[in-house]
């Protein structure tokens, strides 16, 4: 079983840092159309990453409560 210390260490959630899958370059090459489409992509990417990480939280807490210390 884990010590409290190795329990801290693997309870730690790792923020995945906003990625942008766009070049930037590629900003200035397509009209204005294109850009809000992919701030669209971005933005429906960033709430299904939102939203697996509240599942994996929800799931986390659950065992947690679970758990008998």
């Amino acid at each position: 079983m884990a010590n409290v210390s190795q329990l801290s260490d693997i309870l730690k959630m790792k923020i995945d840092w906003v990625k942008d899958e766009v070049p930037p370059w590629l900003l200035t090459a397509v009209d204005k159309t294109v850009l809000r489409d992919l701030a669209l992509i971005s933005l429906e990417r960033s709430r299904a990453v939102a939203e697996l990480d509240a599942k994996a939280i929800d799931g986390a807490m659950a065992v947690i409560k679970k758990a008998k210390f």
